[in-house]
C-alpha cells in the first residue's frame, strides 16, 4: 500500500514545511502537488523545489490540468519533467480560471499555455489528452481524476474504463466521508490501482463547501472534529490495506504533523 500527501503550493516555505513533515511518517510514498492557478508555483515548478528536500524513496505527483494544453502541440514540460525524473502524473480535466482574457489580449499571469490569439485552446476530452501525453511520454504513469459526485456511478465507472483505455495506469480519487459509498465504487475496482481520497473537514462551513462545490455526500454520523476524521481516515487506512488499494490524503487546512501522528 502507498500513502500519497497532497502538498498544495502555496508559496515556497509552506512545501518546505510540508515536505519535512512528510519526512517523520515513513507511510508517506508519494507526494501530490496541485496545479492551482490563483497560486504562483505550477505544479512541475514545485516538483523542482521539493525533489532534494525528499527522501529518494519518496517520489513526486504533479497535477496536469488536461484543458491548459493545445491537443495540436505537443507537450511543452517533456523535456523538464525528464530532467527532474518526474516518474508519475495526475491528469485532470480542470476548471476554466476567471476571467478569460478576451480575443487578442495578452496572456494573464501563469494560465499559460494560450494560443497565439491570446485564447486558450479548446479543452481536450481528458481521455484524449492521456493518449497523446502517454504516445509523447511512454515512460510516465499516467493516473486519472475519479469523482465519485460527478452524476452517477455507473457513469464514472465508464467514464475511468475509458481513460484506462486510453492509458491511465490508475485513479485518484476525490474525498470520500462515507465508507459505504467508497466500499461500492471498490466492488467494482477490485485488482485496480486506486488511490481513495481522505479529507479532514473540522468545520460545518467546510462541510458545506465539499457539499456545495463537489456535491459530497455526508454520513449522519459525521461530526466536524479531529476526533471523528481521525476514526473515519483510520477505518479508510484499514480498508486500503486489506483491499491492496492506496490512500490520498488530502488535508486541508489542518494542523498536518498532528493529524499524521493520530492517523498512524
Amino acid at each position: 500500500m502507498i500513502v500519497s500527501l497532497e502538498a498544495v503550493p502555496r508559496n515556497p516555505e509552506s512545501l518546505a514545511a510540508a515536505a519535512d513533515t512528510a519526512l517523520r511518517f515513513r507511510q508517506i510514498g508519494l507526494i501530490n502537488i496541485p496545479d492551482l492557478l490563483r497560486f504562483s508555483l505550477r505544479s512541475w515548478e514545485a516538483c523542482a523545489l521539493l525533489r532534494d528536500r525528499l527522501n529518494p524513496a519518496v517520489e513526486l505527483l504533479p497535477h496536469i490540468r488536461a484543458m491548459d494544453f493545445d491537443p495540436a502541440a505537443p507537450f511543452p514540460h517533456a523535456a523538464y519533467f525528464r530532467s527532474l525524473g518526474i516518474r508519475k502524473v495526475l491528469v485532470i480535466a480542470g476548471d476554466p480560471p476567471a476571467g478569460d482574457p478576451p480575443a487578442g489580449a495578452p496572456p494573464q499571469g501563469k494560465a499559460e499555455p494560450l494560443t497565439a490569439s491570446g485564447r486558450r485552446p479548446p479543452p481536450p476530452k481528458t481521455p484524449a489528452f492521456i493518449r497523446k501525453l502517454k504516445a509523447e511520454m511512454p515512460e510516465l504513469e499516467i493516473f486519472a481524476a475519479f469523482d465519485p459526485y460527478r452524476t452517477n456511478i455507473r457513469y464514472e465507472l465508464d467514464y475511468l474504463a475509458a481513460k484506462e483505455a486510453a492509458g491511465a495506469a490508475g485513479f485518484m480519487s476525490q474525498p470520500f466521508f462515507d465508507l459505504r459509498l467508497l466500499e461500492i465504487y471498490a466492488e467494482y475496482l477490485e485488482g485496480k490501482n486506486v488511490f481513495w481520497g481522505v479529507s479532514p473537514v473540522l468545520s460545518e462551513s467546510g462541510r458545506g463547501y465539499w457539499e456545495s462545490r463537489n456535491r459530497a455526500i455526508f454520513p449522519r454520523s459525521f461530526r466536524p472534529t479531529l476526533a471523528w476524521n481521525l476514526d473515519f481516515g483510520r477505518q479508510v487506512l484499514r480498508f486500503c490495506e486489506s483491499g491492496r488499494f492506496n490512500l490520498y490524503l488530502m488535508p486541508i487546512k489542518i494542523d498536518l504533523a498532528p493529524y499524521l501522528a493520530g492517523l498512524f
